[in-house]
């Protein structure tokens, strides 16, 4: 059993009996866990993540792709995680579950367990989606839009590059040009580090 693998088993087993009677599976990170260049970490899995059991495969998955594409990496190359293992759900219309965002419990309760994974994936790089990520690994004070596109230090003492969540282009079209923007420069930034 490797490192990451016992890491999952125990944090398995604390978590599993947090919410008796209740589906909350969880979706551990994926790819590369022997020092990748970089660590893609997201705010929680959606319900496409949490049915696949695998980060980041549903509608921003396929933005993911694109990053992908435009890093000239493929997903094997990188190591893929969120701060918050389960699905933050919320009653919408009609009476569907729909996605939230971590509340501070939830928060509380996974930061602790990512900045762990983080010390044993070693990645060189950790590259945050959006502000929950960027709020647990810098300042709960700072938001993307005031820091997109830059290179940060995080709580973990790994240089942290802060972009906007993939599905943030979905809903804001206006945007992409800005994250297409910040992914080249990423790209550049890394190429200058070889």
């Amino acid at each position: 059993m490797t490192q990451l693998e016992a890491f999952y088993t125990e944090l398995q087993k604390f978590f599993q009996p947090l919410w008796p009677g209740e589906d909350k599976p969880l979706v551990l990170g994926e790819g590369n866990d022997k020092s990748p260049q970089l660590m893609l970490i997201g705010e929680a899995p959606g319900e496409t993540e949490v049915i696949k059991r695998r980060p980041f495969v549903g509608k921003a998955g396929k933005n993911l792709d694109e990053f992908l594409t435009l890093m000239e990496m493929r997903r094997e190359d990188i190591f893929i995680s969120n701060v918050v293992k389960i699905r933050p759900t919320e009653p919408g219309k009609g009476g569907r579950t729909r996605n939230r965002a971590p509340n501070k419990e939830e928060l509380a309760l996974f930061t602790p367990w990512l900045m762990k994974e983080i010390l044993i994936v070693q990645p060189r790089v950790l590259v945050t989606l959006g502000n929950v990520p960027l709020k647990a690994l810098t300042d709960p004070k700072i938001t993307i839009g005031d820091c997109h596109g830059t290179f940060l230090e995080s709580k973990a003492g790994i240089p942290l590059y802060a972009l906007y969540h993939p599905a943030s282009i979905i809903y804001r079209r206006a945007l992409l040009p800005v994250y297409q923007a910040d992914v080249l420069g990423l790209k550049e930034a890394l190429q200058e580090t070889k």
